[in-house]
């Protein structure tokens, strides 16, 4: 990951590559423990807090808005922010604050790298230093996210979700229904071999089902698939891997039989970092696995999209929740500012507003059930999809390096160099030594 340097305030920023080119981020502020072991809450007039963040690109507008609300309504809080375009150039930075003692005071991003940084008991429990904030009504699968061994050492603003996103022309051209979607495995195979398009000579001109671009999206699809199953990654106590049972069999060999029996995509077909250049932005894919992020770029390519609720295998649906989180550390000399601003980001209005900017699943809530937020046609559709991700998630440090493990399993099986009971069973083995670091 290339370095980056420090913004010197909030107007310098520094902006660099696709999000989904990689799957890190992580959010951090900084908390300070009082001597009886508490979180601090009184805090000087003119207290400076830093903040560090990854509200960039589509973000950039709703996270300068949740900035000036906040100035206004603390005034007595001098908020010097830094933007940063990505979660690597972010995460650069973290790493070595954390470890120099001097990091921020609070910084978003994406919720992976805390884990990362909850390593060597780095990061505050926000449970304990947030009194004003009711956590049942936090959404429980972008929350399970931030906790690890019982702490919350992050809470989110807001998550993407995953539903199924379709060219609603290819769709209806296919004589299938667009609003009410396939409601098992059997009916999206049969959705993709309707919707795939080639030549007499075999080339591909439209995949019915683009699975995936880069080594998340494998992971993603995958690990849908799993769900999709019964599977889960982990066990339940997230001490050893469970995804190369019958279920993680069952996911691997239906990616396998769309792709090599029904041939709906091609092998290499669409890779790359995805945003506009994604297949089903050029027309040449009709159904994809899709995130928040998604829908502007069909939407500005003329694309008729829209989202459905991704089948399991036997009936009903699910989905992955990803979500960009506060976190603080135990070190912050401004801890109760940093408490008050991640306070004020969790209020109803705030949760609303950054939600309806930025087009994003807020993750009180009662805001996403605000009517103005479900009147948006495309938030209300992820905020359906996120009701179905699993309510526990893999929190474990080594998660970004358990992506790429599984995601080269499959690629490994897809191009039939091994057979899926291999690759899943060298994945796991691989995924045991890593947690055994």
């Amino acid at each position: 990951m290339p370095p980056v340097a420090r913004s010197k305030g909030s107007n310098e920023m520094t902006f660099t590559s696709n999000r989904r080119q990689f799957l890190f981020g992580a959010a951090a502020s900084t908390l300070a423990i009082t001597a009886a072991g508490g979180l601090g809450r009184a805090f000087a007039q003119d207290q400076q807090l830093v903040f560090w963040s990854q509200l960039a690109g589509s973000k950039k507008a709703a996270g300068e808005a949740l900035e000036a609300a906040f100035k206004t309504a603390h005034p007595g809080i001098a908020l010097n922010s830094s933007l940063f375009a990505e979660p690597s150039q972010l995460n650069e930075k973290i790493l070595t604050a954390i470890n120099g003692n001097t990091a921020p005071d609070l910084f978003i991003q994406h919720w992976d790298y805390t884990l990362t940084y909850s390593t060597g008991d780095k990061l505050a429990d926000l449970k304990a230093g947030l009194a004003n904030v009711d956590f049942a009504g936090l959404d429980a699968s972008l929350l399970a996210y931030g906790n690890i061994g019982g702490q919350q050492v992050s809470v989110p603003l807001y998550g993407t979700s995953r539903g199924l996103g379709i060219n609603r022309k290819y769709v209806t051209e296919a004589g299938l229904d667009a609003d009410k979607g396939p409601q098992d495995w059997a009916e999206l195979r049969e959705w993709a071999k309707a919707l795939t398009k080639r030549q007499d000579n075999g080339l591909l001109e439209v995949a019915g089902l683009s699975m995936f671009h880069n080594d998340l999206e494998t992971w993603e699809i995958f690990t849908l698939l799993l769900q999709g199953a019964g599977g889960t990654l982990f066990n339940d106590e997230l001490t050893a891997p469970a995804f190369g049972g019958a279920e993680g069999l069952a996911a691997i060999n239906f990616m396998f039989e769309l792709l090599h029996t029904d041939k709906v995509t091609d092998l290499g077909f669409g890779l790359g970092p995805g945003g506009s250049a994604s297949p089903i932005n050029q027309g040449r894919a009709a159904m994809i696995i899709a995130g928040n992020y998604s829908t502007n770029n069909a939407l500005k390519a003329g694309i008729e999209f829209d989202v459905l609720p991704i089948p399991m295998e036997k009936g009903g649906f699910t989905s992955l929740v990803d979500p960009f989180s506060f976190a603080v550390t135990k070190a912050s000399p401004n801890q109760a500012a940093a408490l008050s601003f991640v306070e004020f980001a969790l209020s109803q209005e705030q949760q609303v507003a950054f939600a309806l900017a930025s087009k994003n699943v807020p993750v009180l809530k009662s805001a996403q059930q605000d009517p103005t937020v479900q009147a948006d046609p495309f938030l209300s559709k992820f905020i359906k999809t996120a009701s179905f991700a699993p309510p526990k998630a893999a929190a474990i440090p080594a998660f970004s390096r358990m992506v790429t493990i599984i995601a080269r399993a499959v690629q490994e099986t897809l191009f039939k160099r091994v057979t899926a009971e291999e690759a899943l069973k060298a994945a796991e083995a691989e995924v045991i030594a890593v947690l055994g670091r």
